[in-house]
């Protein structure tokens, strides 16, 4: 008996300091990202011999790079999204009815871009193209490589983003898929006649909703924030440009900097909140379904 108060008082504790430990742990995380930002943000809107200004905003936005940098950023981020869910959904899916099996083996493919660094993948990738390039003007080899680097259309940046977000993207959709009963659902579709895409399109894809932007958002923000495959392969990505342009003009590039930082964790906030909100609603259509 007295052992059992004793429990039970330790198990009141437990339940007692748990919330107060996670507030803490919380109100630390904040602190953590809210400082350096805060201080980044009254760095960049106050100079000592001029007092606040916007002055900084103005310059990185006047800064001959920027539109260059950040119209191949956005051109890069929406072929990235495009390209990610073009392949990795319909990929997912086949796995799911026909080839179950070979999940484990895939997942382990796509964590691969966990363990292996990004600056290795991308010179592994520079000896590859350059290899391909040392076959001479007028080869295939080398046509496929300029291909590749073209600057206007750069597909082996889009190609390594999408190979970087894979771990991810690949537990996302795995995830969202086994909510659902996939294989009736397709079934039921292809016997009134819906072809393999209508069936992705419209059976598949508003059942996986949430996932879907998750996947999307991640995606972007991986975009916009990537440095290391950019500039290895040399393309001026915003984030290049910022590091190019703060040996020039420091306080404009933590300004710029800031704002894609904002951005992406509104992006991250809007995804979390949006995946939240579909996945109720996912659950409540398979509770439909099996009753």
């Amino acid at each position: 008996m007295v052992q059992m108060r004793q429990s039970t008082r330790a198990a009141r504790g437990i339940r007692v300091v748990a919330p107060g430990l996670s507030w803490a742990l919380i109100i630390l995380v904040a602190l953590y990202i809210a400082v350096p930002m805060i201080c980044a943000l009254a760095f960049s809107i106050y100079v000592p011999t001029t007092g606040f200004t916007f002055e900084p905003y103005a310059e990185s936005v006047r800064d001959p790079g920027f539109f260059g940098a950040l119209s191949l950023t956005l051109l890069i981020t929406v072929l990235t999204v495009v390209g990610l869910l073009a392949i990795m959904v319909p990929t997912m899916v086949y796995l799911h009815l026909q080839a179950p099996r070979w999940r484990p083996v895939m997942e382990i493919l796509c964590t691969i871009p966990l363990v292996v660094p990004s600056i290795a993948l991308a010179a592994g990738l520079v000896t590859v193209l350059r290899s391909m390039a040392s076959f001479g003007r007028g080869s295939a080899p080398a046509q496929i490589s300029q291909l590749l680097q073209n600057p206007d259309l750069p597909i082996v940046l889009v190609g390594s983003y999408i190979v970087l977000t894979l771990p991810f993207v690949f537990r996302s959709l795995d995830a969202g898929l086994r909510t659902i009963d996939l294989r009736t659902l397709v079934e039921s579709a292809h016997s009134l006649g819906a072809s393999g895409a209508t069936v992705l399109r419209r059976v598949v894809l508003p059942n996986i909703k949430g996932p879907v932007i998750f996947c999307t958002f991640f995606c972007i923000a991986l975009c916009l924030g990537e440095f290391t495959m950019a500039v290895t392969l040399g393309y001026r990505t915003l984030p290049v440009w910022l590091t190019q342009i703060a040996g020039s003009n420091f306080r404009a590039s933590i300004s710029m900097s800031l704002l894609i930082n904002a951005l992406t964790w509104a992006l991250l906030i809007a995804m979390t909140v949006l995946a939240g909100r579909a996945a109720p609603a996912r659950a409540l259509a398979l509770k439909g379904h099996e009753s």
